[in-house]
């Protein structure tokens, strides 16, 4: 954050600072800073900022809680933090913060006319490189929703995270060696199955999963066609290995295009065969047995393997087997060994590196790199401070395990700083399920787990274009006077827009049923609605006559005394935004910031409602442009954060 501006963020930390001075002044008690709880009151009767500091201390301190609050109260009248116009106190034990509106805007103009597009950031991670892995779609079929979850959570974590100034490099791994690519070379190869003419190559595989899946089940020696490619995919140079490499990277070519349309974009692609080719888990294995990190069982249910230890851990203690097996008896390695071999490489420590080559331009004009078995050797990619794993909350078990055994093998900090992103899947509701023709019973389920091997799901694809269909119909009829391109071109931004929000706004933690008409509603807590609000704003703006408009400088613009209530929400509503990008940012909580986003829209909605600003007094008429204008641009920044576009009309 920049010096010559000043933001909720600080406020927020300066009283924490105060309040952190005058405990320890006053009962000799030190706490950190981050201990003091800081946080908006619900109720605007109970300040601007409050702190239920003494609630927290009263059993410690062994003191009525409002006691506490009005001894602390008395030290923070005689150094005020700024902005801060009143301190009161309220039971049970709350310390409350009014604040300076007038002393408050001012520094909220002066912060969004200063960094414009960057008003919001915070730079608490400068000099520190994440790596977000996210998407890792089976290159076997066309993306389905679900993926989109992952790779909408994952993206807005990397935007977050560049808000903050971490350098943060997304990273797409690639299974491109696995059983979901052999059933597809199994389907293509062994069943001579063809994709026909004007079919799309990912919607022709995510039927021919289905079908080789089926045929399993019908035919079980069929099975043993899949361990035969497996084989030839792990051996190479071969044809059937030609073959699934030719899959994958048509397959993986189509996830990108459905991804570069929602605006998701990657710095490197990673795929598993180079992993393999490269001998990453071999490399590991041998500094790991030199280091004494792995143990060699010579009886028991291991015997005969490479383990590393886990049953004095508190998380593994109850497990009948709890130490982890990496290297099987027969040899060969296990996929939780492959893995920790991948995230060594991640944080720099595995000692041995991939080779790289452009794969492409994308559409943003960034440069897409991938890992190649023989390409160039660069220094740009890995070497990690931190490094966030975006998977759903199924695959828990086994990122603990991998988070565990780095501790175990002697990688403590890089242990530390492996995280696991995890959410909860996206489900299909009855009315959708019907409608995809699955066979659902009246009053039985109302929910639907989707499954790639039934074929039970609905395609990235498929919920693109109905949402661009639904909002090509609606923007017709509001601007008759557009082209059929710029209807189009509208509502593919306004279609984004509502997806993205729509997999970014619930809990992490809830299983999102996907329901075709509400995620085409435009009404509510829409990604729609955050956008109308912006255009409502450009719109605005738009009928202001432009020598006015240009005459208007945000850091010299006279503020008024007094200010509305609606005004006064919008202001501080305005000003919360550096601090929630750094909480959400922090706790890695996309949702918060959608929230907020939300807030900040309805309140402006609110002020446009009950407050005139084209028809006001100039002096006022001038400031509530002002404001609008600080609106637009925070709007703006919280869409691009979330990914969304801003369009200027709807």
């Amino acid at each position: 954050m920049e010096g010559h501006t000043y933001h909720f963020y600080q406020l927020e930390r300066e009283i924490q600072e105060r309040l952190r001075e005058a405990l320890k002044r006053e009962f000799a008690l030190a706490l950190d800073q981050e201990e003091i709880p800081v946080e908006v009151p619900p109720n605007p009767e109970f300040g601007d900022l409050s702190s239920p500091l003494p609630l927290k201390l009263a059993k410690t301190l062994r003191q009525n809680p409002l006691a506490i609050a009005e001894k602390l109260q008395a030290i923070l009248l005689k150094e005020r933090p700024a902005y801060a116009k009143t301190i009161t106190v309220t039971a049970p034990g709350y310390i409350n913060f009014f604040l300076d509106f007038v002393a408050l805007t001012r520094g909220l103009f002066d912060a969004v006319a200063v960094e414009k597009e960057k008003y919001g950031e915070v730079k608490v991670g400068k000099g520190k490189k994440v790596v977000i892995e996210h998407t890792n779609i089976n290159p076997n079929k066309a993306a389905h929703i679900g993926h989109l979850r992952n790779a909408c959570l994952g993206d807005t974590l990397a935007r977050l995270k560049r808000r903050l100034g971490y350098e943060v490099e997304v990273q797409n791994y690639i299974d491109d060696t696995g059983a979901a690519v052999a059933d597809i070379v199994v389907g293509l190869y062994h069943l001579e199955r063809e994709c026909p003419r004007g079919v799309p190559f990912d919607s022709f595989c995510w039927d021919l999963y289905t079908q080789v899946n089926q045929l399993y089940e019908e035919n079980p020696p069929l099975k043993e066609k899949q361990r035969e490619v497996l084989h030839q995919i792990e051996e190479g140079d071969n044809e059937v290995a030609q073959l699934a490499k030719k899959v994958a990277g048509k397959i993986v070519d189509h996830h990108l295009d459905i991804m570069w349309r929602l605006g998701v974009y990657y710095n490197l692609l990673t795929w598993e065969s180079d992993i393999l080719k490269l001998g990453f888990w071999e490399y590991a294995f041998e500094q790991l047995k030199g280091e004494g990190s792995l143990v060699y069982e010579e009886e028991g249910p291991n015997a005969g393997c490479w383990v590393v230890k886990l049953g004095d851990l508190e998380e593994f203690k109850d497990l009948e087997n709890p130490d982890k097996v990496l290297v099987r008896s027969n040899g060969t390695a296990t996929y939780t060994a492959k893995d920790i071999a991948y995230q060594m490489w991640k944080f720099g420590v595995l000692g041995k590196d991939f080779f790289y080559d452009r794969h492409g331009l994308q559409p943003n004009g960034t440069v897409l790199w991938t890992t190649t078995p023989d390409g160039n050797k660069m220094e740009r990619f890995g070497r990690a401070d931190e490094v966030i794993n975006v998977i759903d909350l199924r695959q828990k078990y086994l990122q603990d395990v991998l988070r565990f055994s780095l501790y175990k093998l002697g990688f403590e900090k890089e242990a530390a700083n492996s995280i696991h992103f995890g959410y909860e899947v996206v489900a299909l509701s009855a009315n959708t399920a019907r409608e995809l023709g699955v066979e659902v019973k009246e009053g039985e389920k109302e929910v639907y787990a989707m499954s790639g091997r039934q074929g039970i799901g609905v395609k990235a694809g498929v919920l693109v274009e109905r949402m661009v269909k639904k909002a090509t119909v609606e923007v017709a009829k509001r601007h008759p006077e557009m082209s059929p391109e710029e209807h189009r071109k509208l509502a593919q931004d306004i279609a984004i827009g509502a997806i993205r929000y729509y997999m970014i706004k619930y809990n992490i933690n809830s299983v999102i049923v996907f329901d075709f008409n509400e995620a085409l509603n435009m009404q509510g807590n829409t990604g729609p609605y955050l956008q109308y609000a912006y255009a409502r704003a450009a719109n605005i703006l738009g009928k202001v006559e432009p020598e006015i408009l240009e005459e208007i400088d945000l850091r010299d613009v006279s503020i008024p005394a007094e200010l509305t209530s609606e005004e006064r929400e919008l202001i501080r509503r305005m000003a919360e935004f550096p601090a929630t990008l750094g909480k959400a940012a922090q706790l890695l909580q996309p949702p918060i910031l959608a929230e907020y986003t939300f807030n900040l829209a309805s309140t402006f909605m609110n002020f446009y409602e009950a407050v005139p600003v084209l028809n006001a007094e100039p002096p006022l008429m001038r400031f509530r442009i002002a404001l609008l204008l600080a609106f637009r641009q925070t709007l703006g920044n919280a869409l691009n954060t979330l990914g969304m576009p801003a369009p200027a009309r709807m």
